[in-house]
């Protein structure tokens, strides 16, 4: 593979260029591989709070490298789905539709995805997904992304005052189901894998541990349900926040290049991905986690 040419920008200065309406911004000269100053770190860390959706381009394919400046956040999670981790580096999610001999070495969804938080049916979710663009088709496999912060300050007053407080149920179980409905080839979930992700409670509004900042918390595919409420009141008020969150000026749609890894704080964020031609490309992305705290 080639290694890309890096953007420039001045020795240890992190540029920013803004990519949403509202939130994100492309960092120019940060890098990912070897020892990063603790004040270059520190600058990208105040970018990603400040921010919530970071781009930086053309960094070079190097998985250690990877995981290596993922750790620095916190400590990464290990996915659900170990048939689709990197055989050398397991904190590494494989997504896509790559192959290998024939075999599918990767986690690959034909149906349309819904909006969600990653990992959100962990009793704590994940803090931050950091996704790197391996083999991106020309066309398609875009991922969206929504401003959940954004959304939830806009809220009338009394909407908030009515959502504030309130809980869902959070489920692997769900989502799994969710899934086998647009790919029925997919296996049910194990006993091991019920019985290691049981539902969780969650709140609809959460405040970010950090920032301090609101934002809904809302993955329609994951949530079974609103506690107290029964399923048809949780699914119009699920379905009505969504329709108000999913407004253009909420919205960054990313086009990949390979060479991409986009950084987002899912305590604040909402990602979808849109569909391609996965007859006629392939595309491998790698995905580590940040574990919530």
């Amino acid at each position: 593979m080639d290694m890309p040419i890096m953007d420039q920008a001045a020795p240890g200065r992190i540029e920013e260029r803004p990519l949403g309406q509202s939130f994100g911004a492309e960092l120019v000269g940060l890098r990912i591989a070897g020892d990063l100053p603790e004040d270059e770190f520190a600058a990208y860390l105040d970018a990603f709070h400040r921010h919530h959706l970071l781009l930086v381009r053309n960094v070079p394919f190097d998985p250690g490298a990877h995981v290596a400046f993922s750790r620095r956040m916190g400590p990464l999670e290990l996915h659900s789905q170990t048939r689709f981790t990197l055989d050398t580096h397991p904190e590494i999610f494989c997504v896509g539709n790559h192959t290998v001999d024939g075999v599918l070495k990767a986690n690959f969804a034909r149906g349309v995805e819904q909006w969600h938080a990653d990992s959100s049916y962990r009793e704590i979710p994940s803090a931050a997904s950091l996704f790197y663009g391996v083999i991106c088709p020309p066309e398609g496999g875009e991922t969206w992304f929504i401003d959940a912060a954004g959304a939830y300050a806009d809220l009338p007053e009394e909407t908030k005052a009515g959502i504030d407080g309130l809980r869902t149920v959070h489920s692997l179980a769900t989502l799994a189901e969710w899934g086998r409905r647009h790919n029925p080839d997919r296996p049910p979930l194990t006993e091991e894998q019920t019985s290691k992700w049981p539902p969780v409670s969650q709140p609809l509004v959460r405040t970010h541990p950090v920032t301090g900042v609101k934002s809904l918390f809302l993955c329609p595919a994951v949530i079974s349900h609103v506690e107290g409420l029964d399923p048809e009141a949780s699914r119009a008020l699920i379905d009505g926040l969504m329709a108000h969150a999913s407004k253009e000026k909420y919205i960054y749609r990313h086009q990949w290049r390979e060479g991409d890894l986009v950084i987002w704080d899912n305590r604040c964020m909402l990602h979808t991905a849109t569909l391609f031609d996965h007859e006629k490309y392939q595309r491998l992305m790698h995905r580590t986690t940040v574990a919530g705290a």
